[in-house]
C-alpha cells in the first residue's frame, strides 16, 4: 500500500513538472466579440473630418454639426493705357496687386452660415504730376481745382478692409434672412461675385458708375428660391456703402426679383433668365456730407470727379435728398453662346458745398439722373460653359456629402464682347436755387467697346485679357488753348485723359482727344 502511495505520489509529481523544452504552439480558440473603436479621422456619416470635396477646402466636427471652409481670392494685374496724349499724363503701364482676400466662412447646424472676408494690397498711388493714374478716385485723393492734379507725394497707399462679413439663417429654401455687408440686391452683375463669375475683369460702366457705385451694403436681406424658377431678394441697407455707417438714420430700400423659366431642362437654355430690380432712398443733407463717387473706367480712369472750381472756389458734389433707380436684365445662353443685357435708370439727389463748407446749409439742390446699359456676347469654344456657376446667382457654401463628389471642372475658354453706352446729366440746381455763374452741369456721355478672353486651366485658376476703346464724344478742355479752341460745355462734362493736360503740353491732345484704349490682363486665384 504505502509503495502504492508513493508511485502515486511519484506519477503526480512526474506530471506536474516543468519540461524541458518549450511547448508548441496552442490552436487559439474562439474570442468573443469586443466594441470597434470609432475612427477618429471620420465622422459619423464615414467621411473624413477635414478634405477637399465640392470645390471646398472643409473641416468639421465628427457629429457634422459645425464646418468651416477655408476660401480666399487673389487678383494679380497689369494695366496699360494709349491713345492722344495719355503718354503724358500719369497713366502708365503697371503691374500691381487688385485684390488679396482671405475668406473664411462656414455653417452650423445646417441652417446657419457666415462670412468674414477681407481686401488687403497696395490700392492708390499719389502723384503729384497729373490725374487719374491706377485707383486714383480712391478714398482721400483730392484733385486741387480744375486741373485734375493731386496734391499729395508720390507714395504708395496699402489698405486693408473688411469686404463680405454676413451672418444668413435659412428657414426654408424660399426664406433666407441675410444681415451684415455683402453685394447689394440691385442689377445681376452686382450680385455676380468677380471671384467666379464677372466676364470682364471689372464690372460694367452700367453697374460700377451708375448703378451701385458702392457695390456692397450694410444691411439685413430676405431671399430665397421658389420651384427653382422664382428667385427674389428685398432688404434694407443704410445706403452708405462699404464699410461707411449710417450717419442720417435713413435706409435705402433695395430689392431684385428674376425668374429662370427653364429651369427643369437639361440644356444650357435652363439658365435662360429675365429680372428687374429696383432701389428707394433718401439722404438728410444736415448729416451726409461725403462727395458723390467719381465715374471711373474699369482701367479705374475718372472721367468724372464730383468737384469743379466754381464762382466761390472748389466746389463738392454731395448726395441730398432721394436717392432711386430700377433695372431690368436678361440673360439667353444657347448652346456655346450666351446673351447678356442690363439696363439702368437712376434719379439721385445732389446739393453743392464749397470746399471745407461740407456740412453747412446748401443754397442749391440738382440730381444727377439719366440710364446707362450694356449688351455682351460670350462664346465657348473649349470645356465647360459656365464653369464658375451661373452670374447672379450667390447661395452660401455648402458640401452635400449624400452626394457623389462631383468631377472637377477642366479647362475651359470663353471670348468676349459687349457694348455698353452711359448717358447721365447733371442739373446743380434742378430742384431749389439757382446754379453758380461757372458750374459743372450738363451731360455725361460714354460709349465704350471691350474685347475680352478668359482661360481657365482648372476652376481655381482663371487668366483674363481685357481690351477697352473707351469714346468721350464731344469731349473738351476747362479752359481752351490755343484762344479759341474747344471749351468745355454743357454738352459733355466727361473728358478723355487728353483733355485734363496742362496748356502747352500737348495742345493738339488737349484740345481733341476724345478716347482711352486700356489693355488689362489678370492673373486670378480662387477656392
Amino acid at each position: 500500500m504505502l509503495l502504492t502511495m508513493f508511485g502515486f505520489a511519484s506519477v503526480a509529481r512526474a506530471e506536474t513538472t516543468v519540461p524541458t523544452t518549450a511547448p508548441g504552439p496552442v490552436a487559439p480558440g474562439p474570442v468573443a466579440p469586443g466594441p470597434v473603436a470609432p475612427d477618429p479621422s471620420l465622422a459619423k456619416d464615414g467621411y473624413t473630418l477635414a478634405g477637399f470635396r465640392g470645390s471646398l477646402l472643409y473641416l468639421r466636427d465628427t457629429d457634422d454639426d459645425y464646418r468651416l471652409y477655408l476660401q480666399g481670392r487673389a487678383h494679380l494685374d497689369f494695366y496699360s493705357f494709349f491713345g492722344p496724349g495719355v503718354s503724358d499724363t500719369a497713366l502708365k503701364p503697371t503691374l500691381f496687386v487688385r485684390r488679396v482676400r482671405p475668406e473664411l466662412s462656414g455653417e452650423f447646424f445646417h441652417r446657419w452660415w457666415f462670412m468674414i472676408a477681407g481686401d488687403f494690397g497696395a490700392t492708390a498711388i499719389d502723384n503729384p504730376r497729373g490725374t487719374n493714374e491706377v485707383a486714383a478716385a480712391a478714398p482721400g485723393m483730392t484733385p486741387t481745382a480744375d486741373s485734375g492734379r493731386y496734391a499729395s507725394a508720390q507714395t504708395t497707399k496699402f489698405s486693408a478692409a473688411p469686404t463680405d462679413v454676413f451672418l444668413n439663417f435659412r428657414a426654408t429654401k424660399w426664406l433666407n434672412i441675410q444681415t451684415g455687408q455683402f453685394d447689394a440686391p440691385f442689377t445681376m452683375e452686382n450680385r455676380t461675385s468677380e471671384k467666379w463669375g464677372t466676364p470682364f475683369m471689372e464690372r460694367s460702366l452700367t453697374v460700377r458708375d451708375v448703378a451701385v457705385p458702392t457695390q456692397k451694403q450694410m444691411g439685413v436681406m430676405l431671399w430665397g428660391e421658389a420651384f427653382k424658377i422664382l428667385n427674389y431678394s428685398i432688404g434694407l441697407f443704410d445706403g452708405e456703402g462699404q464699410n461707411r455707417p449710417n450717419v442720417d438714420g435713413k435706409g435705402d430700400l433695395f430689392a431684385r426679383v428674376y425668374v429662370m423659366p427653364l429651369a427643369s431642362r437639361k440644356d444650357a437654355f435652363k439658365n435662360l433668365e429675365f429680372g428687374a430690380s429696383v432701389r428707394q432712398g433718401s439722404r438728410d443733407q444736415q448729416y451726409v456730407n461725403y462727395d458723390v463717387p467719381a465715374l471711373t473706367t474699369q482701367g479705374q480712369y475718372a472721367f468724372w470727379t464730383p468737384t469743379y472750381t466754381s464762382s466761390s472756389g472748389l466746389t463738392h458734389i454731395i448726395y441730398s435728398g432721394t436717392q432711386q433707380g430700377v433695372a431690368a436684365e436678361a440673360r439667353i445662353p444657347f448652346g456655346l453662346v450666351d446673351f447678356t443685357g442690363e439696363a439702368v435708370y437712376i434719379d439721385k439727389g445732389t446739393r453743392e458745398a464749397a470746399d471745407g463748407m461740407q456740412a453747412s446749409a446748401s443754397t442749391r439742390h440738382g440730381s444727377l439722373r439719366g440710364y446707362s446699359y450694356y449688351l455682351a456676347f460670350g462664346y465657348w469654344p473649349l470645356g465647360n460653359r459656365d464653369i464658375n456657376g451661373t452670374p447672379g446667382v450667390q447661395n452660401m457654401p455648402h458640401i452635400d456629402f449624400d452626394k457623389p463628389d462631383p468631377a472637377h471642372a477642366g479647362r475651359a475658354l470663353q471670348l468676349l464682347v459687349k457694348w455698353e453706352q452711359v448717358r447721365l446729366n447733371y442739373a446743380s440746381a434742378r430742384h431749389s436755387g439757382s446754379a453758380d455763374a461757372k458750374n459743372a452741369d450738363g451731360d455725361i456721355r460714354v460709349d465704350a467697346i471691350s474685347l475680352g478672353a478668359n482661360y481657365w486651366l482648372t476652376k481655381h485658376l482663371r487668366l483674363s485679357v481685357n481690351y477697352i476703346a473707351n469714346l468721350f464724344p464731344d469731349s473738351a478742355p476747362v479752359t481752351a488753348s490755343p484762344a479759341g479752341g474747344p471749351v468745355q460745355s454743357a454738352t459733355q462734362r466727361a473728358q478723355a485723359p487728353g483733355n485734363t493736360l496742362a496748356a502747352g503740353v500737348n495742345d493738339d491732345a488737349r484740345s481733341h482727344a476724345h478716347v482711352l484704349h486700356e489693355a488689362l490682363a489678370r492673373v486670378a486665384v480662387a477656392f
